[in-house]
C-alpha cells in the first residue's frame, strides 16, 4: 500500500506541475501490474477526466465500479464521465434508480441529454443550480408540453431573470403566457423584448401576435410589417398580417400581402391559405373551398378549420362543416390551457344559488343614484345579434356604445365587492361603485354623449349587480332561437377566456345557455320593476326598421331613416372586437336563420337542455 501511496504522490506532484498527462501515464503503467488496485483506478479516472480523456476516465471508473457495485462515489464518477463523453444513454443506465442525490441529478441530466427529459428532471437540475437559465428554459418547455401553462410561465420567468439579455427567453415566456390566457402580461413582455432587440424579426413577429391578441391592430400591423422587412424570403409574419387585415375587413390590403408573398416566395405553401381567405371575403365560395382544401393540416390549424367550416356551411355541407368546427375548437383548446379554478358554468351555478327570494329580501335597501342617468345595458347570449344591434345604435345621434368592456366587473372588483357583498352594500358603497364605473366609461366616451349604451352579452348574468347599482337602468335583451345561438357559439372562433372556453363543445355551450337564461329569467321575476325590452334577431332580419323603431321608442329616442344603415356604421366604427367582424359589413342575410335545422343530428343530444327555452321564448320547432 505504501508503494501505491508513493506512486499517487508522484502522480499528484506531476499534475500540480501542469503535467497531469505525465501523472496519468505513471498510474497507467502501475495498473498494468495491479489492474484491480482501487486507489489507482480512482485516481487514474480523476486524472483522465481532468485531462478531458473522458472515454478513458469512463473505462477506469467502470473497472472500479465493477469491483464494488455498491460504491456510490465510483458510480457518480462513472456517470459523470459518460455524460462528458456524450454517452448519455450509458450514463442513464448507470445513474438511474439509485437513492443517492447526486446520482438522481445525473440521471436527470442524462434523460435530458437523450431527449427523454421531463419536467421533474429539469426541476432537479435547477434545484441544484438555480442560476442555470438554460435548465429553467427547458423546464418551461417541458411544463408547457404537459399542459401546465402557469407553471411554465414561472419557469420561463426565472430563465429571463437569470439571462435578461436573451430575447429567445422572452419569446418562450410570451408563448407560455398566451397558453395561460394572460394576454396583457404577454403584451408587456414582448414590448420589453422589442425594446431590447428592435431589429429581431422573431421578436417583432411575437410582438405582433401579442398586440393582436390584446385587440391593438395598429401596433400589431406595425410589428408584422417590421418582421417582414427584417426577414428574407418567407416569414410567418405574412400569414399573421394577412389574418389581421382580414379580421379588420381590409381585404384590398390583404390581397396586396398575398401579392407581396407570391413575389418573395412563390412556392410558399401558405399562399393558398391566404388566397382562400381573399376568395371567401370576395364571395367566391367554391374557389375559396378548393384552395382551403389544398392547405396542409399544419398551416395555422385553428384558422384553417374555421375557414373550412364556414365554407362547408355556405355550401350546405353540414356534416363536413361540423367536423371542421369541431377540429377548430380542439385546436383552440390545445393552444390555451384552462385557467385554474371553477369553470364558467360553476360560477353561474354560484350566482344562481345566491339569487333567491330569501337572499333578495335580506338586501340592505339602497337609495337610487340621481346624479347621473344610468347606462342602457344590451345583453343576450353571445352570437344572438348583439353586435348587429350595437352597430345600429352607433348610428344614433348622441349615443355612445361601450363594446364588451368589462367596466361593470372591474368596478366591483376594484372596490373589493363580491357577488355576495352586493347584499350588504350600503348607499355610500353603491355610490362609490357607480363613480368607479363611470370613471372608466368616461375615459373612452366622447364629449357630447347623451346616452351611454353598455353592450356586453353575458352581463345578462349580472342582472343582480345591475339592479343594485342602476335600478332605473333600461335593459335590452337580444333573443335568438336557442339552437341557433348555441350552434353559432360553437362555430365561432372566440379568444378563449374562462367564459368562451365553454363554447368549445356543444354540450357545455347548451348548459351555459341554460344557466345564463335561468339567471336572467329569475332576475326579471325577482325585480319586476326593471325596464326590459326584448329585441329578436329573426325580427331584425325580417323587418329591421320596425324592430329598431320599437327599441328607439323604448329608449326615448327619435327615429331617423339612416339608422338602419348598418353597413355604413360598421365601416365607420373601426375594428369589430367580436366574432361577428366579417358578417357585420355584409348586407343583412337570411342564411343564418334556422341554420340549426341543418345540424339537427349533432344538436340532438343538447336539444332537451334547450327545449324549455325554445318554449319559453316562443319559438316553434
Amino acid at each position: 500500500m505504501t508503494d501505491v501511496s508513493e506512486l499517487i504522490a508522484a502522480a499528484t506532484a506531476r499534475a500540480r506541475a501542469n503535467d497531469a498527462a505525465g501523472g496519468l501515464a505513471l498510474i497507467e503503467t502501475a495498473l498494468q501490474d495491479s489492474p484491480n488496485e482501487r486507489a489507482l483506478l480512482e485516481f487514474g479516472g480523476l486524472l483522465a477526466a481532468h485531462t478531458r480523456q473522458t472515454d478513458r476516465a469512463a473505462a477506469l471508473f467502470g473497472q472500479l465500479l465493477a469491483l464494488d457495485p455498491a460504491d456510490d462515489a465510483a458510480r457518480v464518477n462513472l456517470a459523470t464521465a459518460l455524460l462528458s463523453a456524450g454517452r448519455a444513454a450509458e450514463a442513464l443506465a448507470v445513474a438511474e434508480g439509485h437513492a443517492h442525490a447526486k446520482l438522481g441529478l445525473l440521471a436527470a441530466h442524462a434523460r435530458v441529454a437523450t431527449g427523454a427529459g421531463a419536467a421533474a428532471d429539469y426541476e432537479a437540475i435547477v434545484a441544484a443550480d438555480p442560476r442555470d437559465y438554460r435548465a429553467w428554459n427547458n423546464l418551461g418547455s417541458a411544463r408547457l408540453a404537459e399542459g401546465r401553462a402557469e407553471a411554465a410561465v414561472a419557469a420561463f420567468d426565472e430563465a429571463v431573470r437569470h439571462a435578461p439579455a436573451d430575447v429567445r427567453l422572452y419569446i418562450n415566456l410570451a408563448q407560455a403566457l398566451r397558453a395561460a390566457g394572460r394576454f396583457d402580461v404577454r403584451q408587456r413582455v414582448m414590448r420589453d423584448a422589442a425594446a431590447l432587440a428592435p431589429n429581431d424579426a422573431d421578436v417583432q413577429l411575437e410582438l405582433g401576435t401579442a398586440e393582436a391578441a390584446c385587440q391593438n391592430p395598429v401596433a400589431a400591423e406595425q410589428a408584422f410589417r417590421r418582421a417582414i422587412a427584417l426577414s428574407a424570403g418567407y416569414t410567418e409574419a405574412f400569414v399573421e398580417l394577412g389574418l389581421l387585415l382580414e379580421s379588420v375587413n381590409r381585404i384590398d390590403e390583404l390581397e396586396q400581402v398575398v401579392d407581396a408573398l407570391a413575389a418573395r416566395a412563390p412556392d410558399a405553401i401558405e399562399l393558398d391559405f391566404l388566397r382562400a381567405w381573399v376568395a371567401r371575403r370576395r364571395g367566391r365560395v367554391a374557389a375559396a373551398l378548393a384552395l382551403a382544401e389544398r392547405v396542409p393540416d399544419e398551416i395555422h390549424p385553428l384558422r384553417r378549420h374555421q375557414l373550412l367550416g364556414d365554407l362547408y356551411d355556405r355550401q350546405d355541407e353540414a356534416e363536413k362543416a361540423f367536423a371542421a368546427f369541431t377540429a377548430m375548437n380542439t385546436a383552440a383548446v390545445s393552444l390555451h390551457s384552462a385557467a385554474p379554478g371553477d369553470s364558467y358554468r360553476d360560477r353561474l351555478t354560484g350566482i344562481l344559488a345566491r339569487l333567491t327570494p330569501e337572499q333578495v329580501a335580506s338586501w340592505y335597501p339602497l337609495i337610487p343614484g340621481r346624479d347621473r342617468a344610468a347606462p342602457v345595458f344590451v345583453v343576450g347570449f353571445p352570437r344572438s345579434g348583439t353586435t348587429l344591434l350595437d352597430t345600429l345604435l352607433m348610428n344614433v345621434d348622441g349615443v355612445h356604445v361601450l363594446e364588451e368592456q368589462p367596466f361593470l366587473a372591474l368596478a366591483t372588483r376594484s372596490m373589493g365587492v363580491t357577488e355576495e357583498g352586493l347584499a350588504t352594500l350600503d348607499d355610500a358603497g353603491a355610490a362609490a361603485l357607480r363613480d368607479e364605473y363611470f370613471r372608466q366609461a368616461d375615459a373612452v366616451t366622447p364629449p357630447g354623449t347623451r346616452l351611454l349604451v353598455d353592450k356586453h352579452p353575458l352581463h345578462m348574468v349580472r342582472i343582480a349587480t345591475i339592479r343594485r347599482l342602476f335600478p332605473d337602468a333600461k335593459i335590452v335583451l337580444v333573443e335568438r332561437h336557442p339552437c341557433d345561438a348555441v350552434l353559432s357559439c360553437f362555430m365561432a372562433n372566440f379568444r378563449l377566456n374562462t367564459a368562451m372556453r365553454s363554447f368549445t363543445t356543444l354540450d357545455e355551450t347548451a348548459r351555459v345557455y341554460d344557466a345564463a337564461f335561468t339567471i336572467f329569467s329569475r332576475g326579471t321575476s325577482l325585480f319586476p320593476e326593471l325596464a326590459v325590452h326584448r329585441v329578436r334577431y329573426e325580427r331584425m332580419i325580417a323587418d329591421l326598421e320596425s324592430e329598431l323603431r320599437g327599441l328607439l321608442a323604448f329608449l326615448g329616442l327619435d327615429w331617423q331613416p339612416h339608422y338602419v344603415d348598418h353597413r355604413t356604421s360598421a365601416l365607420a366604427r373601426g375594428p369589430v372586437k367580436t366574432a361577428s367582424y366579417a358578417q357585420i359589413t355584409e348586407p343583412l342575410y337570411t342564411r343564418a336563420l334556422a341554420r340549426w335545422e341543418r345540424y339537427r343530428a349533432p344538436l340532438a343530444p343538447v336539444t332537451p337542455i334547450l327545449q324549455p327555452w325554445i318554449d319559453a321564448l316562443g319559438y316553434k320547432d
